[in-house]
């Protein structure tokens, strides 16, 4: 992985005044650590996460660049999540058996990872919560040796993973009835993440299962108003993120506590939302089953990954260099191929020199802004979280925060900044649409100049510049060219697909990419496409568990069945959104769809939901 993020990370220990041995034991040597801090060694995707998330910090703010076989070793993870979700006992012990080739054996985070598979392959075969249990313990010493329960009453530091294995051993143990000191154990748990899970987006993989459980183990001491509480601040932590995992089970939790207390209009909405969130499911296709155990490992992922191997390939293909003009003077020919094939990692010193020779200026991929204070990569994400949140003053005040604290000098630093600057004088009525769409596209040149072969979108776009043809594709349906704005999402859905990389790491950006798409097929009576994109796009929300933007899509779609002549469904599909609208708190959007539904249907939505305020 890239050197300054260990950098990164040695900034962020040293702000909050933390020992090195606190981050790195059970994970890392010191010496390692050390290494890593100083930019001086690399390490693997997994560990450096861990390392992250003992200080309470998300990588998946910022966008990485990985090999096409570390790419591999990250996929795997996701297959393996869903065959554990859907009880495939047969597909997980393929998957395990793959994915062990790929680990690095000696890293303690990957050891405990394939422990706690076994451990779990007796869950998914045969409910088997005593094997399930043991292992699950055994997995947990690879990183926290000796008394666990003693380290997180003394505030022991835990990464993710640690903290599903807990939820896991806990679980099975009150599945078996051995209940005593569990509700203490979760609670200082509870407060270990309260304390140490700063990063909201981090917090959210966490938090609401361990909320879960001890709402659980509550209610089994008839102590239903704490078991309320509990689940209440789990639901909003998922609310709040937009996570979806595990909002079914938290739901599940509400309603029984719900009914033992006897508040009927609360119970009537929480209902609603449950059958929001099971329609969502099915709408995309799927089934929703509830399934606690692998709903601890999965969360809502909001992360970006490119494949360097792609990268090379795909700029020198567009730039019309042969493979052999491309690597004079830098590696053999041969070893470019390999590259490009994915079956060799490059050399980062190369790497740097051939994309530099190809006209990219781009020396860390740890970003869609580059800046070596963590705390800029948040300030970014609450400015993203604003507009739906129809906290616009907010927002340009962070702006304003983040243009004095990044070197305005780096281009995709000035492109990030400049593009949302524009964005600002749009809403403002400063530019017209087409004034700010030369301006966005004078920003996207910045990093992705055309070339001579006149194709686009030659290679998969980072953040910033897949926003940046996002916000040119509004600005030409706002102009009534709806036929090129469905021009640029057809090109870019098109350069995704080709990637060897699933939607799923290109998570923001197919959010907007599939509800703008839906919508402008719609618009333009492509009804049969707009249908099979907006399900497509469900299916995305759900892979990467975000349940917010479902109502978007779901809202979208309604206008294609209302178009297909079949009202029943366009106000199933428009309730619904309506109800994940409200659950997720999407003021921005939740007006707009709240009066559409008013105005077909001559009903209050806030009624028909039973909605409490």
């Amino acid at each position: 992985m890239i050197q300054q993020l260990g950098i990164m990370l040695f900034k962020e220990r040293e702000k909050i005044g933390e020992k090195q041995k606190s981050i790195a034991e059970g994970i890392i040597s010191i010496s390692d650590l050390c290494r890593v801090e100083r930019g001086e060694m690399e390490v693997d995707y997994f560990t450096l996460q861990a390392l992250f998330e003992r200080l309470g910090k998300s990588i998946d703010k910022l966008e990485l660049a990985v090999s096409s076989s570390e790419y591999e070793f990250i996929a795997y993870r996701a297959g393996i999540e869903r065959s554990i979700a859907e009880w495939n006992y047969e597909q997980l012990t393929k998957q395990m058996s793959h994915y062990h080739t790929y680990i690095d054996r000696k890293r303690p985070i990957h050891r405990q990872y394939m422990a706690a598979l076994r451990a779990m392959t007796w869950y998914v075969k045969e409910r088997d919560y005593a094997a399930c249990l043991r292992g699950m313990e055994r997995a947990l010493t690879y990183t926290l040796p000796g008394d666990w329960r003693q380290k997180i009453q003394f505030g022991q530091r835990l990464c993710s993973q640690e903290i599903w294995i807990i939820l896991a051993i806990t679980y099975c143990r009150w599945k078996l009835g051995e209940i005593s000191g569990l509700s203490e154990q979760m609670e200082q748990l509870d407060n270990c993440i309260t304390r140490y899970y700063t990063d909201a987006e981090e917090r959210v993989k966490v938090y609401p299962h361990c909320a879960w459980l001890l709402g659980q183990l509550y209610l089994d001491q008839n102590r239903t108003e704490e078991a309320y509480i509990v689940c209440k601040k789990g639901k909003e932590c998922l609310a709040e993120n937009g996570s979806l995992s595990p909002m079914w089970e938290m739901l599940e939790l509400e309603e029984i506590c719900l009914e033992k207390m006897d508040r009927q209009e609360e119970l009537i909405w929480c209902r609603k939302c449950q059958e929001a969130v099971a329609f969502l499911y099915e709408a995309a296709g799927g089934h929703l089953e509830s399934n606690i155990m692998a709903a601890f490992m999965k969360s809502s992922f909001q992360g970006e990954l490119i494949i360097t191997n792609e990268l090379v390939r795909d700029l020198r293909e567009a730039k019309g260099l042969s493979q052999e003009e491309l690597c004079s003077g830098i590696c053999a020919q041969e070893t470019l191929s390999r590259i490009e094939q994915g079956r060799r990692s490059p050399n980062k010193k190369k790497l740097y020199q051939m994309l530099k020779r190809m006209g990219m200026e781009r020396e860390n991929y740890y970003g869609f802004i580059e800046a070596d204070d963590y705390e800029v990569y948040e300030k970014v994400r609450r400015f993203n979280r604003c507009f739906p949140q129809n906290k616009v003053e907010e927002a340009w005040r962070l702006l304003c925060e983040i243009e004095k604290e990044v070197d305005m000098t780096k281009l995709i630093n000035r492109q990030f900044v400049e593009a949302e600057h524009i964005s600002k004088q749009l809403r403002q009525g400063v530019l017209f649409e087409e004034q700010a769409n030369q301006q966005l596209w004078e920003q996207l040149c910045l990093t992705m100049p055309p070339v001579d072969s006149g194709m686009l979108i030659y290679r998969v776009p980072f953040r910033t510049e897949y926003t940046i043809w996002n916000r040119i594709a509004i600005g030409m349906r706002n102009a009534e060219k709806v036929e090129g704005a469905l021009l640029i999402y057809d090109k870019l859905k098109r350069r995704y697909d080709s990637s060897k990389v699933s939607m799923r790491y290109h998570a923001v950006p197919g959010f907007t990419l599939y509800v703008n798409y839906t919508g402008f097929l719609e618009v333009h009576n492509d009804l049969e496409r707009a249908e099979a994109i907006g399900k497509e796009g469900l299916n995305h929300c759900l892979e990467c568990c975000r349940g917010d933007v479902a109502g978007d899509i779901l809202a979208n779609m309604s206008l294609v069945f209302g178009k297909e002549g079949m009202p029943d469904v366009e106000e199933k599909y428009l309730r619904n959104a309506c109800c994940l609208l409200y659950l997720y708190d999407r003021k921005s959007i939740l007006g707009i769809v709240r009066d559409a539904y008013q105005d077909k249907f001559h009903e209050d939505i806030d009624v028909v939901l039973h909605v409490v305020s």
